[in-house]
């Protein structure tokens, strides 16, 4: 049986669309914790989410900071 890993992409720019940011954070974190290989990509202006200084000051921002610190640790890949 093949094994695959679902990847979720972003190049979103955290400052102005952080939904997408935690969009693939959120999904990332449901999929490898539910024993499915993931992988969040973040490439162009979304590499910049690794500044949480550059998140809104809104309630989604600080759902993304949240993301972000969970994955550090969390049951998923994060690549540049």
């Amino acid at each position: 049986m093949a094994r695959r890993k679902l990847i979720f992409f972003t190049t979103a720019d955290p400052a102005t669309d952080p939904g997408a940011l935690f969009r693939a954070y959120h999904f990332a974190n449901v999929a490898g914790s539910n024993g499915l290989d993931a992988e969040v990509r973040l490439a162009g202006d979304a590499v910049s989410v690794i500044d949480t200084d550059r998140l809104p000051d809104t309630e989604l921002g600080h759902d993304v900071r949240a993301k972000v610190a969970a994955g550090i640790d969390g049951p998923f890949l994060v690549s540049l």
